[in-house]
Parts: C-alpha cells; sequence; structure tokens
C-alpha cells in the first residue's frame, strides 16, 4: 500500500509541476499571490478536481476514490505542501459527508455523494460563539412546526458557508445532555443568513461563515438519522477529521524545513556554512527530528484507523496533538534560523511563503477542536488505558506496522466514543530495539504511567497534563513499533531515525526543551538533508517530488 500510495503522490506533483517555478500557476509563489490577495484557489483546485482527488475520503460504493487512509494522507500532504488551501478547498466536506455516512439514509447518502462528485461542497454546522468546546451549551433549536419543524439560531465558523449548497447541521431537539442534539441535512437556499465572510490569519481565501436561521423550514425528511444521536455521530466524525488535518500540518512543515535547509546551505558565517555553525544546526536537527517524527505518528494512525477503530476516541486525538505541536515547535525552529527573513513578506525565502505556513500551520492546529478540548477528550479515558490487562493481537499489531502489510477495508460502523481500556500502540509489550538507549528511556516512563496517574488530580489540570504526557508516549511507542517492523526499510529501519525520533517525543514527553539533549537528534538533519537532496518528501514514504 506504501508503494501505491508513493506512486500516486508521485503522479500528482508531476502534473502540477516544479512549485519552486515562479511562473508555475500550481507553485509557491502563486500561493503567496493568492494569499495576499485574500483569494480561493479556484485553478489549483479545478486541476486536482479532475483528477477526483476530492473524493479521497468518499467511499468507492458512492462514487468516491477513496482507497485507504495512508494512500489518502500521503496524497494530501503532498498536494498541500504547495497551498494548505488545497485542503478546505477540496476536503472540507469530509466532516459532513462522514456523519451522512454513519447514520443517514441511504437517499441522504447519495445525496451527499452526488455534491461531492460535481465538485460541489456539504458545510458541517456545529459551533456557536457563544459555548465554543462547550457543545452540550448550544442554543440553535429545532421545534415542531406543522409536517415538520423550523430551525432558529446561528452557527459559527462554518467552512466553506458561502459556496455550501447544503449543511449537516446539529441542533438542540431535547433540555439535557448529549442526546438533547439532532442533526439534520439541509438545503442552504436564500433564506439562509450567511453574513459577511469571516477573515482569518491562515487559510486566507477560504470562506469560513456564520449561517443564521430565523425559523426556518426544515422538511421532515431532512432528519438525519433517529432524534438525539447527533452529537454522538459528530463525535465520532471527528475521528476522522482529526487524523487527516495531519496531512495539512505535514504540508505546511514539509515546505518550511526544505526553505530553511536551502538558506542555510547558502549562507555563511565567515568561513562556515550556516548549515554547519552549531547553534542553527541544533536547530534544524530539532526541527528535522520533530517533521521525522510527527510523519511517521500520523503513517501509524492513518493505518491503525483500519485496524483498530475502536480505539480511534485516544489514538486519533493523541496523533492529532503530537503532530501539531511538533509541527509548531518545528516552524519555531525554522524561524530561529531564517531570523529577520522570517518576517519579511516579500524577500524572505520562498517571497513571503514561510509567513504563510507559520499561519496556515497555526490554524490547522485548532480548526477542528482547541488544543485543551482534544486533551480533555480523552484525559478520563486514562484509568482505564493504563490499568488494561489484556495485550492487543499480535497479528493486528504487524497490520498496523508493517508498511508491506495489506490492511483490512475500513469501517467507519467501529468508530467508538470510548477505547474501553484497549490501546494496540501501548497495550502490549514492546519490541526489542538493538543499540537504541532512547529505547530503554521509552519502557521506563511508560512503566512509571499508573504512578503518575495516581498523583493527577483532575481538579488541578493533572489528568491534562498526563493526557498531553501520555500522547507524546503514544507516539513514541509507535514509532518504536514501526522500526521493528520495518527493519529493512531504508528510513524506518535506521537505529540514528529511532533515536532521534524518541529523543525529541521523550523530551516532548517530560515537558523539557529537546535542546536540553540535542545529541540523538542531530542524526535526523542528515536524514533530511539526504531526502532533500534526493528531492523526496520527508517522509517515511518514498515519494519523489516534482
Amino acid at each position: 500500500m506504501t508503494a501505491t500510495a508513493a506512486t500516486a503522490a508521485e503522479e500528482l506533483d508531476r502534473e502540477l509541476g516544479d512549485p519552486a517555478d515562479a511562473a508555475n500557476p500550481f507553485g509557491y509563489a502563486a500561493a503567496v499571490g493568492r494569499d495576499e490577495r485574500d483569494e480561493f484557489p479556484e485553478e489549483l483546485c479545478a486541476v486536482l478536481r479532475k483528477r477526483d482527488f476530492h473524493l479521497n475520503y468518499l467511499p468507492a460504493e458512492l462514487g468516491g476514490s477513496f482507497r485507504s487512509f495512508d494512500h489518502s494522507l500521503t496524497l494530501v500532504r503532498t498536494a498541500a505542501r504547495r497551498d494548505l488551501n488545497v485542503m478546505p478547498g477540496t476536503m472540507f466536506s469530509i466532516t459532513a459527508a462522514t456523519c451522512v455516512l454513519l447514520h443517514g439514509s441511504t437517499a441522504q447518502q447519495e445525496r451527499v455523494a452526488a455534491i461531492l462528485r460535481r465538485g460541489g461542497s456539504v458545510a458541517f454546522a456545529m459551533s456557536e460563539a457563544e459555548h465554543g468546546s462547550d457543545l452540550l451549551a448550544n442554543t440553535a433549536r429545532l421545534t415542531p412546526a406543522g409536517d415538520g419543524r423550523e430551525l432558529s439560531g446561528t452557527k459559527w465558523m462554518v467552512g466553506l458557508g458561502h459556496r455550501s449548497e447544503a449543511a449537516y447541521l446539529v441542533a438542540r431537539t431535547g433540555e439535557r445532555g448529549p442526546a438533547a442534539f439532532s442533526a439534520i441535512l439541509l438545503d442552504l437556499d436564500d433564506r439562509v443568513g450567511r453574513g459577511a465572510r469571516v477573515p482569518t490569519g491562515g487559510m486566507r481565501g477560504i470562506d469560513f461563515a456564520h449561517l443564521t436561521f430565523d425559523r426556518h423550514p426544515v422538511p421532515a425528511d431532512a432528519l438525519v438519522g433517529r432524534d438525539g444521536e447527533a452529537l454522538e455521530t459528530a463525535v465520532k466524525a471527528q475521528q476522522v477529521v482529526r487524523l487527516m488535518s495531519t496531512a495539512g500540518s505535514l504540508g505546511c512543515a514539509d515546505t518550511a524545513l526544505r526553505l530553511t535547509l536551502d538558506f542555510a546551505a547558502g549562507r555563511r558565517i565567515g568561513r562556515t556554512e550556516l548549515l554547519d555553525s552549531p547553534y542553527p544546526q541544533r536547530e534544524l536537527a530539532i526541527a528535522s527530528a520533530a517533521l521525522l517524527a510527527a510523519d511517521a505518528v500520523a503513517l501509524a494512525a492513518a493505518r491503525g484507523i483500519h485496524v483498530a477503530p475502536e480505539s480511534f476516541s485516544v489514538w486519533g486525538c493523541a496523533a492529532k496533538h503530537v503532530v501539531a505541536e511538533a509541527v509548531e515547535d518545528l516552524m519555531l525552529r525554522c524561524g530561529t534560523v531564517l531570523a529577520t527573513r522570517s518576517v519579511l513578506r516579500t524577500e524572505g525565502p520562498g517571497g513571503g511563503l514561510f509567513q504563510k505556513l507559520q499561519r496556515d500551520a497555526a490554524l490547522v492546529r485548532v480548526v477542528d477542536t482547541s488544543t485543551v478540548a482534544n486533551l480533555r477528550s480523552f484525559a478520563g479515558q486514562l484509568p482505564a488505558l493504563l490499568g488494561q490487562s489484556a495485550e492487543p493481537d499480535p497479528t493486528a499489531v504487524r497490520a498496523v506496522f508493517d508498511l508491506a502489510a495489506e490492511l483490512p477495508p475500513y469501517e467507519p460502523a467501529r468508530l467508538d466514543l470510548n477505547a474501553r481500556g484497549r490501546d494496540l500502540v501501548t497495550g502490549g509489550p514492546l519490541p526489542e530495539a538493538e543499540g537504541s538507549g532512547q529505547a530503554t528511556r521509552l519502557r521506563t516512563a511508560l512503566a512509571g504511567l499508573p504512578a503518575e496517574l495516581a498523583w493527577a488530580d483532575p481538579k488541578d489540570n493533572g489528568l491534562v497534563d498526563l493526557a498531553e504526557r501520555f500522547a507524546w508516549l503514544h507516539a513514541a511507542t509507535a514509532c518504536l513499533h514501526l522500526h521493528a517492523a520495518n527493519r529493512d526499510d531504508e528510513l524506518l529501519g535506521r537505529t540514528d531515525w529511532l533515536d532521534a525520533v524518541l529523543g525529541y517525543l521523550l523530551a516532548r514527553a517530560d515537558g523539557t526543551s529537546p535542546r536540553r539533549s540535542a545529541g540523538p537528534l542531530l542524526p535526523a538533519l542528515a536524514v533530511t538533508r539526504e531526502l532533500h537532496a534526493a528531492n523526496r518528501l520527508f517522509s517515511a514514504v518514498p515519494v519523489q517530488l516534482a
């Protein structure tokens, strides 16, 4: 599957041409120009739609091009390295579509699929400005009216809200608890107030809207599933969205590191190349380790959702946290090396591209949920996870981490709100890693988690802080499994790769700066320099770039 994903990504990248070519309408300079003008990437999205790129999350039985999540992840991050806006421009309907796939009727599923196949979009409308992540406090309400219902209220920051022709919308139909909310699939006609486009720091040119409804008529057949099941469905769908959002973070990080390596290789301090100077070298080693770790974590999660979707209420959130935070760290390190040029709008590397990458990555970090809300979503599961006794099936572990293994079909109906103490990554014995001192540190850290849980005070951020530590250790364990299952792989099989990513992830788990123990991270810079020289994606998936 990895080879197939690499081939598809290479074909797409070749068609889009050299991104560094200033005359390329699908290149970096064009992306910066659109960003400055707040323009939607119409031409780029049109080319992608011709390749069915926008259907990479829609099942084949509904006319989509989805094969597997690791395949989609690689394809999407390869496109997003040119301009993150290709993701919202073509794939913002993933949340609504996933919800309808989970509990919509056959007719509703066909309706959504038809809109997507012709290049349209279906919005997802749940958040409200006054309540943020406190979804149980939302007030938009559906009330009985004649043979149907009426909808009143405002939905906040709806992606593609101005151009979507329909919306999956969650509104209150009861008084208390999660079962007080229901979902409708609603046409967005002229009676819907969409307001002015909401400008954002990142993803400039993508239209966000506040949708307002005032006793808006809702036909009876607009109800999706049953009354009271909307929140449960939406939370399950968000597990998929968080996974795919990592492709956007990785795309931004890939280009940011590439720009910075080029800059550092072309600058000198006296007679020394900037890339070989101790301080910039350390910063770029940390940035490289962060990206290599994030790549491995996202790849493992994209395979894991096929094998163990029941545990994705934890796995997906942990992967999202680690990838987003690692990429934020990478941006900081690259900015340190670029110094003044990181803030120049026209003269910096890429003609202002680095600033766009920073802004876009910052928005991806929070676009589906806030950082704290993401950690809180699984913090309460830690006692069950750390007390699990049943070990995962070794066959399932191998299916996830052996990149040559075929994945089972994705079964969204197996997604769950609670992992019930099951974790395929940390729940079993750790594989051996000969010659890796960092692997020993990881074993010690995992063994100490139950004691840390006993001291964690849920009234004083204790569980949330432990959830963050667990996320970094979970990521490190996934990297160890990948190394063990792919010892012949040119990247994952390397012990210096393993020690670099583990060194970075363990430092983050400890809440310390990776600068304090950067020695094991230095080989990560050698790896990214090798990949860059070969014009390869910074990934374990061997994608040759245009």
